[in-house]
């Protein structure tokens, strides 16, 4: 049974740790895509699981990020082509025109 435990607890802490590595959100550049987010003409949008938007949703202020979006026509457009809408949004990443948009 403790042998049990232990695999368990070791799953547990590797799946927690492969998570935080691949999680897409860079506490760094949110605040630096935000701004950056007014000029841009073109962003990537990704679909990101249900353990990374629980992160993202974390450090990301969502309706301000939304607003933003909608704001900027050929951002909307870019998203829209991609099959997302802003509501569907919860994160973003990058800097100048590398701005990538994760959406649940």
């Amino acid at each position: 049974m403790k042998t049990l435990k232990i695999i368990v607890l070791t799953a547990t802490l590797l799946a927690g740790a492969t998570a935080a590595y691949a999680s897409p959100h860079s506490d760094r550049g949110g605040i630096n895509a935000l701004s950056a987010l007014s000029d841009a003409q073109y962003a990537t949008v990704l679909k990101v699981n249900p353990g990374e938007a629980r992160s993202l949703k974390i450090d990301t202020d969502t309706a301000a990020l939304q607003a933003l979006i909608s704001q900027n026509h050929a951002i909307s457009a870019t998203i829209a082509a991609q099959g997302y809408a802003p509501s569907d949004i919860i994160g973003i990443t990058g800097t100048g025109s590398n701005i990538t948009l994760y959406a649940l």
